[in-house]
């Protein structure tokens, strides 16, 4: 391709903070409403819940004929067809995004990849270092503040640096916030993150129980889905649209 897309991930090396659901919600919003391309490759082995979700939602379908109009208006204002999910094992994930994008006629803007939860699996740390930039979600949670800060200095300060590495950056964003709660955690976890020169990006993502959503069999409101952006005031809401225009302007931004 004449215009290589920018390599991300949304990842995390502790569970229960969404990477593989932000990995979804930040692909359709981008590629369905933000004008952007968007692969997605999902090497989070043996589970695949990305490409799952794909396969439920295509089965869903199939019996709706509310969500095939839905679908036949979304192409017919967007001009998209939905984005395309490459399934694969850790150590093919790069040569299986570089085979599927020299196969394609059109140009793609951002491969996400859903990598496992965990630097202890063979494989990661090479594909991390082969990625323009990595996205980090962290909770005020002691268990999962110092796993993210963890492998957030591991990135930056080996990888980052290193002129062989590809990685330009790691990006750290606050989620799960409960908006009525009044605490000096988040400051002080920010001062500490200072101190090691991590970067917190401004955009804080609310705890919202749709999140984990995906579309239902009578239909209702949009939130995770492969095939569909989450509905706009929803967007909104969780600050969704404004962490996905953030990354695009860390990565689009020379």
């Amino acid at each position: 391709m004449a215009k290589r897309p920018h390599f991300i991930s949304i990842c995390s090396q502790k569970g229960g903070v969404g990477k593989s659901t932000f990995t979804v919600l930040a692909a359709s919003l981008l590629h369905y409403r933000m004008g952007r391309r968007v692969l997605v490759v999902d090497c989070d082995y043996p589970q695949w819940s990305i490409h799952e979700q794909r396969q439920r939602e295509l089965q869903l379908i199939d019996g709706s004929d509310r969500y095939k109009l839905m679908l036949l208006r979304q192409y017919k204002t967007t001009g998209r067809k939905i984005w395309p999910v490459v399934h694969c094992r850790l150590p093919e994930a790069l040569g299986e995004a570089e085979r599927f994008l020299d196969g394609q006629d059109e140009e793609y803007d951002y491969v996400l990849f859903d990598l496992p939860g965990a630097t202890a699996v063979k494989g990661v740390l090479p594909l991390v270092s082969s990625l323009e930039r990595v996205f980090i979600p962290m909770k005020a949670d002691k268990m999962v503040m110092e796993s993210s800060v963890v492998f957030a200095r591991l990135v930056a300060e080996s990888f980052v640096p290193n002129p062989e590495c590809a990685t330009a950056g790691v990006h750290m964003f606050w989620t799960m916030i409960d908006r009525r709660e009044r605490t000096p955690l988040y400051g002080q976890y920010e001062a500490a993150l200072a101190r090691f020169n991590l970067p917190v990006m401004r955009t804080h993502v609310p705890a919202r129980s749709r999140f984990g959503r995906e579309l239902q069999p009578g239909g209702g409101p949009v939130s995770r889905s492969t095939l569909f952006p989450p509905e706009r005031a929803f967007a909104a809401e969780c600050c969704l649209q404004e962490l996905c225009e953030e990354i695009c302007t860390l990565c689009e931004t020379r």
